[in-house]
């Protein structure tokens, strides 16, 4: 097998020593950089086959290299690292075309594991429309908890496919959020999000109030309503 090569864009001197260490541990070749300036050259003479890359440096940032990558290296895949995680930037990078988010702290272990992954897995391949970062829109949802983290990465990977979702969770933990925000960043973000609380809904009701009905299809329907 041939040997893999992975690139480290970070600006923490001590975060690229842990990953450069880790990386040869497992066999894998790296190649530091202590900010984004200088990539885009190295990547027309011989680009890697993954990249991790911090989102926030000085000089032009993680989303900014990214973008740059995805316009001239499609298939790279490249691992989104930040110790300032939020909705917002795990949605701009899974729309921008990441292999995945990280946050930081992060196991060096689940690191290995997304640089296996990436390394063995053909880059999804993201359209125009899909690739369009809803930067504008403000997000409702607020969570620093690493348990959010997954949520954010999971809505910033959903959004840009036509898969039906079920969120499911006890009442009060932001079920309609997460959708809202699905919706938001979704290329259907220009349609209507209907919100309904079926639970509020007599279940012999429930196909009538969704789907509509045809006049006396029973007792009671005088007229034709639509869903």
């Amino acid at each position: 097998m041939t040997e893999r090569l992975a690139w480290i864009v970070e600006d923490d001197r001590s975060i690229r020593w842990v990953l450069e260490k880790a990386l040869a541990k497992a066999g894998i070749q790296s190649r530091s950089f202590s900010s984004a300036e200088g990539v885009i050259e190295a990547l027309a003479v011989s680009p890697p086959d993954v990249m991790l890359v911090d989102i926030r440096m000085p000089g032009m940032d993680g989303l900014a290299l990214l973008e740059a990558v995805q316009e001239r290296h499609p298939g790279l895949p490249v691992i989104i690292m930040t110790a300032h995680a939020d909705l917002e930037s795990a949605v701009a990078a899974c729309q921008g075309g990441a292999f995945d988010y990280i946050t930081k702290p992060f196991d060096i272990d689940d690191i290995l594991a997304l640089v296996d992954r990436a390394t063995q897995t053909p880059a999804d391949t993201v359209t125009d429309d899909e690739a369009e970062t809803m930067a504008a829109a403000q997000s409702e949802i607020i969570g620093q908890a690493p348990a959010m983290q997954p949520v954010f990465r999971a809505i910033g990977k959903l959004a840009r496919t036509r898969m039906t979702v079920l969120i499911h969770g006890e009442s009060g933990t932001g079920k309609e959020l997460v959708a809202r925000a699905l919706h938001r960043h979704s290329g259907r973000r220009n349609g209507p999000f209907v919100a309904i609380n079926a639970a509020a809904i007599p279940s012999d009701l429930l196909e009538s109030e969704l789907f509509g009905h045809e006049r006396g299809a029973f007792t009671g329907a005088q007229s034709q309503r639509l869903g």
